[in-house]
């Protein structure tokens, strides 16, 4: 008799044991989709993509269809692989190409600066002046149409809630003052001929916006940026020696790449890699 209760209670553990191990994968199919959603809504990919959403919508509800006619996330093809467009407005009073940034903190940078920075209270980081950005989108399409450069108008919108340190440079501007801008330009550049031409042009020189044409171009652009970082460390920014790559050895970065000045332990700057 205490043989078969004995069993009896191993038989209820063993149940309830399972019940358990059943919970707990429960809340884990639960919440791995929770941290990677969260994640996603973190992630700079994502807040760009929200960025450009919100500037599109702004530019269908506030601009004249029948004058303006807008394209989002132009894919073009360049000499070495693909450059992506946030945005492009062709217009008789001219092409206006967009960069669009949906960041939040404090912004520094001028129209000379390589690079810019961005402070959110201890966190900073630097990141391509835009207008030099935007530029090189303005020669592409530029190029492509073989269009008078003159018919071409750069200009940056921030869609988040940044602050600036410093007067925004020319173009540069933060929400509605897009349409602004935009609105702004009254001298007419382009017969209505030109417009349509210019229109069609684009429609055939573009690259389909699939998931594989923005995969390849994404691989394009790490594949640039990792050939510059290469070539050219960007200098320590507390002592301007130069930097090497480095691995975090412990800590929860451990394992993660960062830039590392030459002069450690003397000096511990450092940038992001």
């Amino acid at each position: 008799m205490v043989f078969s209760g004995t069993c009896c209670v191993n038989q209820e553990m063993s149940v309830d044991f399972m019940q358990i191990i059943i919970g707990l994968l429960k809340i884990l199919w639960l919440l791995v989709p929770a941290i990677v959603f969260i994640k996603l809504l973190n992630s700079r990919q994502w807040k760009g993509m929200m960025g450009e959403l919100r500037v599109n919508r702004m530019l269908r509800r506030h601009l004249n269809r029948q004058v303006y006619h807008s394209f989002s996330s132009l894919i073009l093809p360049t000499a070495d692989g693909t450059t992506q467009i946030d945005h492009v407005v062709v217009s008789k009073y001219g092409i206006f190409v967009l960069e669009t940034k949906n960041m939040q903190g404090m912004i520094s940078g001028s129209s000379k600066d390589r690079l810019w920075s961005q402070q959110i209270g201890t966190y900073c980081r630097e990141f391509q002046n835009p207008l030099h950005q935007n530029y090189k989108h303005l020669k592409t399409l530029h190029e492509l149409l073989g269009m008078n450069e003159a018919y071409f108008f750069s200009v940056i919108v921030f869609s988040g809630k940044a602050r600036f340190a410093e007067q925004l440079p020319d173009n540069v501007v933060q929400g509605l003052d897009l349409i602004r801008l935009i609105k702004s330009r009254r001298k007419q550049l382009l017969r209505s001929a030109q417009v349509d031409a210019t229109i069609k042009a684009i429609k055939s020189v573009r690259l389909r916006n699939s998931f594989r044409n923005r995969r390849q171009h994404v691989r394009h652009v790490q594949t640039l940026v990792a050939a510059k970082i290469a070539d050219n460390p960007l200098p320590c920014p507390q002592c301007g020696s130069p930097m090497v790559l480095r691995a975090a050895a412990q800590g929860s970065m451990a394992g993660r790449k960062f830039w590392g000045c030459t002069r450690f332990p003397a000096c511990r700057g450092t940038r992001n890699a």
